[in-house]
């Protein structure tokens, strides 16, 4: 356990070699997925914390676990993947993470290890299941066996953790702003390209949205760099990365003055860190329409 929990207080400088850091572990029917390390805050094992079984309407959500003094809400990946859920003492490990502001932890069986795949190496595939964000292979006991990354947005969406994009979008953008000055956005998660889009049209600026950083980056060297007015970019993304767009753009004196904005339901202290190096001029949670109305008003009004 103290190597994983290392892993975690000292995270690398993977996004520069265009890798992402996975923590592979088994649920309680023995299969292998994983999450980005990025949005991990630490491993807890299970029982060294209180846990209070509270009246829930899910059987997703396990009961609230006191964690570093705070009340954290348990989540029983097996009930949401649509297995059978396990007492939660037969859960060795609780991954404990941060997302939008909000503390969670989920119960694992046991941690596999800790892996670096390419982004080559993860298969995107929300498109057919939403509940997955990324398949890959990893060596397992010799073996290379299927691992699944888990799609943690549409977890917190299914347990209704997170914001209705769409209706802050109605409620927020209180005015257009006039500028003749593009946007250009990288956004992998198709319902997050849906609030964008929907954002973007309310405030009447110019946009173009792209599935990746890489597409972006293409983009981005065609147009002159005066005609853009921002760059909005998520960071967990297939090909080219959030953590790279922002580090080619802020080390390239072309692009340097362009303002760069993440949009990221990753805000651990960590990730901000990490983006704060890179020289990012803002950094938005996932969904928090009120705070990227004041950074587009800021950018381009």
């Amino acid at each position: 356990m103290s190597g994983i929990s290392g892993s975690v207080e000292q995270m690398t400088q993977a996004h520069l070699r265009n890798v992402q850091q996975l923590a592979v572990f088994y649920t309680g029917h023995n299969n292998i997925y994983a999450i980005n390390i990025a949005k991990v805050k630490a491993f807890i094992i299970t029982e060294e914390v209180a846990i209070n079984d509270t009246p829930t309407d899910s059987d997703i959500i396990a009961g609230i676990a006191t964690i570093r003094g705070e009340p954290v809400t348990l989540i029983n990946l097996d009930a949401w993947l649509g297995h059978k859920a396990l007492d939660v003492h037969e859960y060795k490990l609780i991954i404990f993470c941060e997302f939008n502001h909000k503390k969670i932890g989920f119960l694992i069986k046991d941690m596999l290890d800790i892996v670096e795949k390419t982004t080559d190496e993860l298969r995107h595939t929300e498109e057919t299941n939403s509940k997955i964000t990324y398949t890959t292979y990893i060596k397992a006991h010799d073996k290379d066996e299927l691992c699944t990354v888990f799609n943690a947005e549409q977890l917190l969406r299914d347990i209704g953790w997170t914001d209705d994009g769409e209706k802050d979008v109605q409620k927020y953008v209180e005015s257009t702003l006039d500028s003749s000055k593009i946007i250009l956005a990288a956004e992998d998660s198709g319902v997050a390209r849906e609030v964008l889009n929907s954002f973007f049209k309310k405030t009447g600026v110019r946009f173009e949205i792209y599935t990746n950083g890489t597409l972006l980056l293409k983009r981005l060297e065609e147009i002159n760099p005066d005609s853009i007015g921002m760059i909005l970019t998520d960071i967990e993304m297939p090909g080219t990365d959030g953590y790279q767009v922002a580090s080619f753009i802020k080390t390239n004196s072309k692009y340097a003055n362009i303002p760069v904005i993440v949009n990221s339901s990753m805000t651990t202290d960590a990730v901000k860190g990490k983006m704060n190096q890179i020289g990012v001029d803002g950094f938005v949670g996932k969904t928090d329409i009120p705070a990227l109305f004041k950074l587009t008003k800021k950018f381009l009004a």
